[in-house]
Parts: structure tokens; C-alpha cells; sequence
């Protein structure tokens, strides 16, 4: 088993297979960015897959495949399926934007990926235009219909609310999670250089008491601050990070 200075197990890894995105969040990459890795310069699916079973024998049980925009890697699928043939893997997540997810969807969840996070800031259109520079919500929309009928375990909705931007589409985005049963995972956006510091900071303690009373949420135990409210059948989640 892998263990870190303090003697705590380390059983979980995130594979980023590319650092290429087909969105220009106005958060995450700076106007103009270009610093791009070569192509030439990334291990292969094959060499991904044999670092992926390295760790498998040492205990790693849990595994994430993120980016940039993971499912813009050819062979994404094939990676999957290769950690899912792994002993002793128990959970393989994906990180995405959605705007490829509707073509993939279903092939992921049979190659063993259990869960998802989708990025969504808003369920305005424009809006979700002047954040990410393109007109995609329609794309991810259908990506997260395609998830849900694909059948995967656990469905996160990662939201970075912006002030002045999407702040005042919360109520929106929760209400959209309890009719779907997913989890809403609001990010704080961290001012950490121009890229960060181009938004307002909004502070996400008052904004969870805020909807923890306008939905009549009541709080359960987790690693993040988070409140559940369980309408019918569905569930959802409203969680916070940093």
C-alpha cells in the first residue's frame, strides 16, 4: 500500500490524459492562452493504462480521469476499460465539460465508470456563452441527458458562481438537481493571478444558509459542507469546496 509521511493510506489517483479544452472558461484559462503541451510529449493510452495497474498493485482503488477536457482524448473509453480490468478497482470517476458527453455516455458506463462530474455554470444560454466562449449549452444538456440515461451511479453538477455573472441563477440550478437527482457542487472561483482576479469572489457560506432555507435543506455528514433534501424519490445534494 502506498502511504504518505503522516501514515495515511493513498488509494486514490487522478489521471489528467490531456491538457486540451474546447472551451475557454473565464475562470480556469487566461485571454489568449496558447502554453499547450506537445502531443508528442504525452504518454500513450497503452502507457497510461500500465501506470494505472502499477498503482492498482499498490493498493490505489479509486481513480479519476480528468483534464483539460478528458473526453477529447482518443481512446479515453479503451483507458477506462483497462483500469475497470484492474483487481481491486473500485471506483473509476470522469471529470468533463459535457459538450462530448452525449457520444460517449453510454460506452463509459460500460467500460466501468460509476460517476460523473459535469460542469455547468448556468442554465442560461447566453450566459453559459459569455463564460465558456462558446454556444454550448445545448451540447452539455444533452450530455447530461445521456449520462442520466446511461445509468451512472452519481451525477455532480460543478457550478462556480461568479458575481454579477451566474450568482443569481442558484435557485435555478438547485431546483434543476432536485428534479434530476444530481448533486450541485458549488466551487468557489480562486483569485489566484489576473485569470482569478478578473471576478468578484463570492462567498459561499451565506450563499449554502441562503438556499439551505429557501429549499428547506437539512444537513448530513460528509467531507464538505453540504446539505440534502430528499423530494419523493429523488435526492439531491448541494455541496461547497474551495
Amino acid at each position: 500500500m502506498l502511504t504518505d509521511p503522516f501514515g495515511r493510506t493513498v488509494d486514490y489517483l487522478r489521471i489528467s490524459v490531456t491538457d486540451r479544452c474546447d472551451l475557454r472558461c473565464t475562470y480556469c484559462l487566461p485571454k489568449g492562452f496558447k502554453g499547450f503541451s506537445i502531443p508528442k510529449e504525452w504518454l500513450t493510452i497503452e502507457e497510461l493504462g500500465r501506470v494505472a495497474a502499477a498503482f492498482a498493485r499498490l493498493g490505489t482503488k479509486r481513480f479519476r480521469l480528468t483534464g483539460g477536457e478528458p473526453l477529447l482524448r482518443k481512446g479515453l473509453v479503451d483507458l477506462a476499460a483497462e483500469i475497470n480490468r484492474q483487481s481491486g478497482v473500485e471506483d473509476i470517476s470522469l471529470t468533463t465539460n459535457g459538450t462530448q458527453l452525449d457520444k460517449h455516455a453510454h460506452a463509459l458506463r460500460q467500460a466501468g465508470v460509476r460517476r460523473l462530474n459535469i460542469s455547468l455554470d448556468s442554465l442560461r444560454r447566453d450566459c453559459v456563452t459569455n463564460i465558456t466562449g462558446s454556444d454550448c449549452l445545448p451540447q452539455v444538456l444533452d450530455g447530461i441527458k445521456a449520462a442520466k440515461e446511461a445509468g451512472f451511479e452519481r451525477i455532480k453538477i460543478n457550478m462556480v458562481p461568479l458575481k454579477g455573472v451566474n450568482d443569481m441563477d442558484l435557485d435555478e440550478m438547485v431546483a434543476f438537481c432536485m428534479e434530476h437527482g444530481f448533486i450541485l457542487n458549488l466551487i468557489e472561483a480562486m483569485p489566484m493571478g489576473t485569470t482569478g482576479q478578473a471576478h468578484a469572489k463570492v462567498s459561499l457560506q451565506p450563499v449554502l444558509e441562503e438556499l439551505r432555507q429557501k429549499f428547506d435543506l437539512s444537513p448530513f455528514e460528509g467531507k464538505s459542507a453540504a446539505v440534502r433534501r430528499a423530494t419523493g424519490k429523488a435526492k439531491t445534494t448541494v455541496s461547497l469546496s474551495a
